[in-house]
C-alpha cells in the first residue's frame, strides 16, 4: 500500500451536479483548490494545459453541462461530449495557475487523478511555501553481468546493456532523475560464495526483481536479442503470458536458459496469471505497457530500425514489480548489420537517448509522479 494518505485532501461532498468521479476541494488557507478525477483503472486520460482554460480528456461520457462555482481558482467547468468521453474544461479564475497533474492509487478497482489550481497572489490565501517534491526515482538494470555475459555475437550482451544504462543515466541525471543501477559494473547480483551457476542465475534475478519494488517510480530492464536465423529490430516487453513460441523461447534464453530459463519462466507465468485477477496489479500492467511503448516509439524515431512491437511476456526479473516495469531488446547481437551497429559509441548513444526520453516523456506527464510506495 502506498503511503500517501497525507497528500489526500478532506474532500467533502459540494453541492454542485457534477458527475460522481470528478470531486473538488477548496483549501482557502493553503491557497489552492484540488479536482480529482476517480477513475476505473484502465480508463484513459489526456491533459492539456492551455493558460486560462485547462482541459482534462477522460474515457467516461457525461451528460453536458456547465457548473457555476464560488471558488478562487476556477470559475466555472463545462463538460462536454468528446468521442466517447467527456472534456472537462477548468476556466481558470484570473491570476490562477494549474499545477502539474498526478496520479495516486484509489479505492479498489480506481484510480486518483489529481489537478491542482493555485489561487490568485493576493486572493484568499497565499499558498505556503512547501517542500521541494522528491525526484523522480528509476530503476536501469544491465541485463547479464559478471560469469554470465548474455548472448554472444558481434558484441557480448553483458558490455553492452552495461554501457546502455550508464549512457542512459548520465542523461536522466542531467533531467534531474536519480536513478538506480542494478549494477554498475561487471558482476552479477548473487553472493560471492555461491559457486552453481544455476543458483547464481536465479539468485541473480531475484536481486534484481526485488529492486522493482521500494521507493521508486519506474524500472528498465536493457538487453540484447539473438536469433538462430537473421533478424533485426527493437521490441519491448512488460509482464505477461504469451502463445507465440518464438517470444517464449526469449524468455527462457533471458531467464537463463535450458531447464532453468523453463523453470523461471513458468513461475514467471504463474505470477502473471495471478495479475489477471489483481486490480491493481492490472493497472500497474497498463501503466507498463504505456511506458514501452512509448521507449518504443522513441528508440525507432532516433534508429529507424525495424519496430518488432510491444509484447508481453514472462520474463523472470519483471514478476515482483510493483511499479511500471519494462525490459527493452535493443537489437541483434548477431545480425551481421544490428551487431556491428551495437558495437558503435554513436549508434549506443541514440539508443540511449531514445530509451532517457522515453522514460521522461512519461514521468513528465504525471502519471507516475507519485508512485511511491
Amino acid at each position: 500500500m502506498r503511503r500517501l494518505l497525507w497528500m489526500l485532501p478532506l474532500l467533502f461532498g459540494f453541492a454542485w451536479a457534477a458527475p460522481s468521479w470528478l470531486r473538488r476541494g477548496a483549501h482557502p488557507d493553503e491557497g489552492f483548490t484540488r479536482f480529482v478525477f476517480e477513475l476505473p483503472l484502465g480508463t484513459t486520460y489526456e491533459t492539456e494545459p492551455g493558460g486560462a482554460v485547462y482541459r482534462v480528456r477522460v474515457g467516461l461520457a457525461t451528460q453536458p453541462e456547465t457548473l457555476k462555482l464560488d471558488d478562487a481558482a476556477v470559475e466555472r467547468i463545462v463538460l462536454a461530449p468528446a468521442g466517447d468521453g467527456t472534456e472537462v474544461q477548468l476556466y481558470l479564475q484570473p491570476g490562477a495557475s494549474a499545477k502539474k497533474p498526478f496520479v495516486l492509487e484509489g479505492p479498489e478497482g480506481h484510480f486518483r487523478l489529481v489537478l491542482d489550481v493555485l489561487h490568485p497572489e493576493g486572493g484568499e490565501a497565499a499558498p505556503p511555501p512547501k517542500p521541494k517534491p522528491p525526484a523522480p526515482i528509476v530503476v536501469l538494470d544491465p541485463g547479464h553481468g559478471g560469469p554470465d555475459p548474455g548472448t554472444v555475437g558481434y558484441v557480448v550482451e553483458k558490455q553492452v546493456t552495461l554501457d546502455l544504462a550508464l549512457r542512459v543515466k548520465k542523461i536522466l541525471k542531467a533531467k534531474g532523475v536519480e536513478v538506480v543501477l542494478t549494477r554498475d559494473g561487471d558482476y552479477d547480483l548473487a553472493p560471492e560464495g555461491v559457486k552453481d551457476l544455476h543458483e547464481r542465475k536465479i539468485l541473480d534475478l531475484d536481486k534484481r526483481a526485488e529492486m522493482t519494488n521500494g521507493n521508486r517510480n519506474l524500472f528498465v530492464s536493457i538487453h540484447v536479442n539473438s536469433a538462430e536465423r537473421p533478424a533485426r529490430g527493437i521490441e519491448v516487453y512488460y509482464l505477461g503470458t504469451t502463445l507465440d513460441d518464438r517470444v517464449l523461447s526469449l524468455a527462457i534464453a533471458e531467464n537463463g536458459g535450458g531447464e532453468l530459463g523453463v523453470r523461471l519462466t513458468q513461475k514467471a507465468e504463474s505470477t502473471a496469471e495471478a495479475a489477471l485477477a489483481d486490480l491493481i496489479a492490472q493497472g500497474n500492467l497498463q501503466f507498463s505497457a504505456r511506458l514501452a511503448d512509448v521507449i518504443l516509439e522513441q528508440l525507432i524515431e532516433r534508429t529507424g530500425t525495424t519496430n518488432r512491437g510491444v509484447h508481453s511476456a514472462p520474463f523472470y526479473v519483471l514478476r515482483y514489480a510493483r511499479i511500471p516495469a519494462v525490459l527493452v531488446e535493443v537489437g541483434f547481437a548477431n545480425h551481421p548489420t544490428e551487431g556491428r551497429l551495437l558495437a558503435r559509441a554513436d549508434y549506443r548513444q541514440k539508443l540511449a537517448e531514445g530509451i532517457a526520453e522515453g522514460i521522461l516523456e512519461v514521468l513528465q506527464n504525471g502519471a507516475f509522479a507519485a508512485a511511491n510506495p
